[in-house]
């Protein structure tokens, strides 16, 4: 009895559907997520601790909700190496039946650090199955800190060249109707894609982007949905703002091992994005009293700051949003990610892009690799 009320946790009231399925399960598995995931890492005395946990608690991840069967009556599916990158691919075991003749390049999120192909092979399946394009890829990106900005980020470019060079003779795509997606840092890849493919004039276009809570500044940790997390969701198991600093750092190059005040000092960034462009109710939860910024450091900011200007690093702060893929961007409700999704979609929308804004009022970050 001791244990239950030692590790429970109030959740926000709106958190999950209000189906008592859903709350029993999530009061469950945050809890679980908490013993396994959270309260390790803080007890780790470095960094490179706090990563290999979180990798191994991935891998204890896979074993949890990886499928049960290798096998799948509508889709072939195999692993293998296009241009030296690792990817896992779908396609319809008869192309016939296909309900498109599209493709999707899928990158995965876990802050740049963590996850792989293998630990999103449930989603990415029945991600492949219900799209029912001709060909769906999933990409094993190099993963900092081992390789930093930009190496995973070439790497998802070369997988989405291989499609639009190869796709129509391998799989019989059509090469102007591939979408690139991603969940979190896989959502910054993907606009990434799309910025870049844009700059370079490269035909054919992207069709589309679809971005499933997205990662896009770490410029900003001061918005409304940073301050509610601070206020009402600190200490439980979903994405926190010093993981975030230490994904930032890891995919930025710094050696935290050694300074671990930079990734505090990251928590507090605070160069305002435009908080004009949320919805009213997004607003209620600024107050600029409340917000604490760390000094500067010298050595930090002159590492950082050329990234976190970069839209190849960052894609919200692309000033020129104008003649992009038409976008789907998704956010949730329980997420400190929230505001940046929401602003990008309004940037885009402003931009004369065709954009569509998801907002799932009961949703929280990571939802959907976790379902």
């Amino acid at each position: 009895m001791l244990i239950p009320i030692t590790l429970y946790r109030p959740l926000p009231g709106n958190l999950t559907s209000s189906t008592i399925s859903d709350r029993v399960t999530i009061h469950i598995l945050e809890p679980l997520a908490r013993i396994f995931y959270y309260y390790p890492t803080r007890l780790c005395p470095t960094a490179h601790c706090r990563l290999n946990w979180m990798r191994k608690a991935s891998d204890l991840l896979y074993w949890a909700i990886g499928p049960t069967e290798d096998n799948d009556s509508h889709l072939q599916m195999e692993t293998t190496y296009w241009d030296g990158v690792k990817v896992r691919i779908y396609y319809p075991r008869d192309r016939a039946k296909a309900e498109s003749d599209g493709a999707i390049v899928y990158t995965h999120g876990g802050g740049f650090s963590i996850w792989s192909t293998e630990i999103y092979e449930s989603l990415t399946r029945e991600l492949a199955k219900r799209i029912s394009a001709r060909l769906f890829v999933s990409v094993d990106y190099r993963l900092a800190p081992e390789t930093v900005f930009p190496g995973g980020l070439e790497n998802c470019e070369r997988v989405l060249e291989y499609v639009f060079r190869n796709g129509k003779a391998e799989y019989g795509i059509d090469p102007r109707k591939v979408i690139v997606m991603g969940d979190s840092a896989g959502g910054n890849l993907a606009a990434a894609l799309a910025q870049r493919r844009r700059a370079s004039g490269a035909e054919p276009k992207i069709l589309g982007q679809a971005l499933i809570y997205p990662w896009l500044q770490m410029s900003d940790q001061q918005t409304p949905s940073f301050q509610y997390w601070k206020r009402e969701m600190n200490q439980l198991a979903f994405l926190d703002p010093l993981t975030l600093a230490h994904f930032t750092l890891w995919y930025a190059g710094v050696d935290v091992d050694t300074r671990p005040d930079f990734a505090v000092a990251v928590t507090t960034n605070r160069h305002f994005m435009d908080y004009s462009l949320l919805p009213d109710a997004f607003r209620e939860d600024v107050n600029c009293t409340n917000m604490y910024q760390e000094e500067p450091i010298k050595e930090l900011s002159e590492h950082l700051t050329p990234l976190l200007n970069n839209p190849s690093f960052a894609p919200l702060m692309q000033s020129n949003l104008s003649d992009l893929p038409p976008a789907l961007v998704i956010t949730c409700e329980f997420d400190i990610l929230r505001d940046e999704g929401v602003i990008y979609a309004q940037r885009l929308k402003n931009s004369g892009v065709p954009t569509k804004w998801v907002h799932l009022e009961h949703g929280f970050h990571g939802m959907l690799s976790s379902a």
